[in-house]
């Protein structure tokens, strides 16, 4: 029998089992990808590389071997090339002597991400007609997807807005995910600000020193860890009173609120200045009380131990001096729904928040 004969028999003996492994690998893409707010192909094309490397290792055993099991010793005079060719060997001999879970697992693999590159197999593909007692049937899971594919082919813009430790940025993280949404904390663009002008020993005070900061200003600047404690947030109000500083990043930030694919963003004046034509908008409040109870428990629960008053007193004078700056003042738009979190847990708060942008995308139709 020819090798090319061999490797097509090979081809159809294992084309079935391949086929319901790359509906599966199709499916988690499409749910990846969705979560992300990233093209498939993106997301599956390093999911490429593992059967890729076995298949050419395995190829190179074999054409070296044949069916032979023996080590293959190969000089070619370069160390680090004959080590390589090495591993290579023992790689290829292994997945030859799995030949039969190698030869499906790759072939699934390439077929799943041309699929889901397609769009195929995206609604839980492959799975049983119940997923178990209390659990929805995979007809009524592919009827959510497509829903949701649905509401990610209508671009919306949602806009949070709120005061400090109101739960805004846990809502919109929330949000975002589950309507497929890129996410911006516009916060953390004012706090990357304070923090660098403040290493840089600058003057918060300054406007000039400060815009130049911000003009400056990279991404990557906002993977800085120390940017979510509270001296960056008070770092961040002592910047944002400028107006130098808040014109160098609004460019920034209606061109994230501006992408094709939508995208939600949370701060104190989106809805009111970054975003005013946002489809949905929404000011998230809480007593000054509650918010400072919860950073008091959020500070607790990593081993500090805060004080409540002082806290407390940080609150009011941030929320005063946030509402009364003479540029982009904390107040909700006047089209925002407001949500008041003060005796709410976070899941009724985003139950709250769907129904506001379902309620939208229904008379949007």
């Amino acid at each position: 029998m020819s090798g090319a004969l061999a490797a097509l028999l090979a081809l159809l003996f294992f084309a079935p089992l391949a086929f319901v492994y790359g509906r599966r690998v199709a499916a988690g893409i499409g749910r990846q990808a969705r979560a992300r707010g990233r093209s498939p192909l993106a997301v599956g094309l390093p999911k490429l590389a593992v059967p890729l490397v076995l298949l050419f290792a395995m190829l190179w055993r074999l054409a070296a071997h044949g069916t032979s099991l023996e080590p293959r010793v190969v000089a070619t005079g370069w160390r680090s090339l004959d080590a390589l060719l090495a591993v290579v060997d023992m790689v290829g001999g292994a997945a030859a002597i799995l030949f039969f879970l190698t030869i499906p697992f790759a072939m699934g693999r390439v077929f799943g991400v041309a699929a889901a590159a397609f769009g195929a197999f995206g609604e839980a593909a492959g799975l049983p007609e119940s997923t178990g007692r209390g659990n929805r049937s995979w007809r009524d899971m592919r009827d959510s997807f497509r829903e949701e594919s649905s509401v990610m082919a209508q671009r919306f813009t949602v806009a949070i807005d709120g005061p400090a430790a109101a739960g805004k940025g846990t809502l919109a993280k929330l949000i975002a995910a589950h309507y497929g949404l890129p996410h911006l904390d516009t916060g953390l663009l004012y706090r990357a600000v304070g923090r660098k002008a403040a290493d840089l020993g600058l003057d918060l005070d300054d406007p000039d020193a400060a815009g130049a900061v911000a003009r400056s200003l990279t991404p990557s600047a906002l993977d800085d860890g120390s940017l979510r404690g509270r001296e960056a947030g008070e770092l961040a109000s002592r910047v944002a009173v400028h107006p130098s500083v808040r014109s160098a990043l609004e460019t920034f930030q209606r061109d994230f609120a501006g992408q094709p694919a939508g995208a939600v963003l949370d701060g104190r004046d989106i809805g009111t200045v970054i975003a005013p034509d946002a489809e949905v908008k929404i000011f998230v409040t809480a007593s000054p009380e509650v918010r400072a109870r919860r950073r008091t428990d959020e500070l607790a629960a990593k081993g500090r131990a805060p004080d409540y008053e002082r806290i407390l007193a940080e609150v009011r004078e941030r929320d005063l001096r946030d509402a009364g700056r003479a540029t982009a003042p904390l107040k909700p738009a006047a089209d925002a729904h407001l949500l008041d979190t003060s005796e709410m847990a976070i899941d009724a708060a985003f139950l709250a928040a769907r129904e506001l942008i379902d309620g939208f995308l229904a008379r949007r139709g």
